[in-house]
């Protein structure tokens, strides 16, 4: 979960993979953002004509201000917080974030007075790691997702495999489960909820006949701890508490090949020039291997799963 101070910095540097050209022409610089578990750090180089700069941020209620004064000293940015809808929103931990920067420009008046207007914004950096992989719920969207081989360095090789039609019949309904089970239980921000809810996966697919295993490890500097599963062969990381991360991800499915974030902040399976691996794998777990704590809250997890083991 996010209960570590590690900090791995994601540098984002928008405008210069294949994947920000479509948005060249709606954006007038390239941003570079570096995000840790809770701070964004925005840097960009010199827009002519431009005095100051504003950074705006928008957690999901529109575009505000992030800065108090305009930006004059240098061309770099940190913070922490933002007034969202009234109230102080942490930028980065558990939301969906976007940022933009816009310069300010100098023009004279007809009284020969210096008037400063915002001009066209740099390009949006954004938290985007799920693209393509979340809310992976149907037999259509995980099929889509599924790879014919995999790339990178199998990270458990001696991990049972699914076969894809016995995982094609096999998956949806208990993730279903599952994600019901975690959006009536569990709170995304509950700190140290993805170890016991990933036993909760492991032990529930594997006894669905879909052989699954609790990985714990990093993502993007912090503690976590979630699911993997092998499909002819091909891991692929099972993800029921992403949320923690960016809202309304959870269940991610994806191939460890894309667990590597391009200069955008977008999942990529071809990592070159600046980009950050998350889903970082320490250990792996047979559900064997695992159990709940003798604590009164592992003992609200065990029930839980007993709860779906009576369906």
């Amino acid at each position: 979960m996010l209960s570590t101070s590690w900090k791995i910095l994601l540098l984002i540097a928008c405008a210069t993979m294949a994947s920000q050209r479509a948005n060249a022409a709606s954006c007038a610089f390239p941003v570079a953002a570096q995000f840790t578990e809770d701070m964004i750090t925005l840097s960009w180089g010199d827009v002519r004509d431009a005095h100051a700069y504003n950074v705006y941020a928008d957690c999901g209620n529109g575009f505000v201000k992030a800065n108090f004064a305009p930006i004059a000293v240098r061309n770099r940015f940190s913070f922490l917080w933002i007034d969202s809808a009234g109230k102080k929103e942490r930028v980065v931990k558990g939301n969906r974030v976007t940022c933009r920067v816009v310069p300010l420009l100098a023009s004279v008046s007809s009284k020969n007075d210096t008037v400063f207007s915002e001009g066209p914004a740099g390009c949006s950096v954004q938290n985007d790691y799920f693209r393509g992989f979340s809310g992976v719920l149907s037999d259509s969207a995980f099929s889509k997702i599924l790879e014919p081989r995999q790339r990178c360095k199998k990270i458990f090789a001696t991990a049972v495999s699914v076969a894809g039609a016995a995982f094609r019949a096999g998956y949806a309904r208990p993730a279903r489960s599952v994600f019901a089970l975690y959006k009536s239980r569990i709170d995304p921000k509950d700190e140290g909820a993805c170890v016991p809810f990933s036993t909760i996966v492991a032990k529930y697919f594997t006894k669905r006949g879909i052989t699954c295993y609790r990985a714990q490890g990093l993502f993007v500097g912090s503690f976590h701890s979630f699911n993997l599963v092998v499909v002819d062969s091909v891991e692929y990381i099972l993800d029921f508490t992403a949320d923690q991360y960016v809202p309304q991800s959870s269940p991610v499915f994806m191939p460890r090949d894309y667990c590597f974030a391009d200069s955008c902040g977008a999942p990529t399976s071809h990592p070159a020039g600046t980009f950050t691996a998350f889903y970082r794998i320490d250990k792996v777990f047979t559900a064997d291997q695992i159990a709940f704590a003798e604590t009164p809250k592992a003992r609200e997890y065990q029930q839980a799963l007993d709860s779906l083991e009576r369906q």
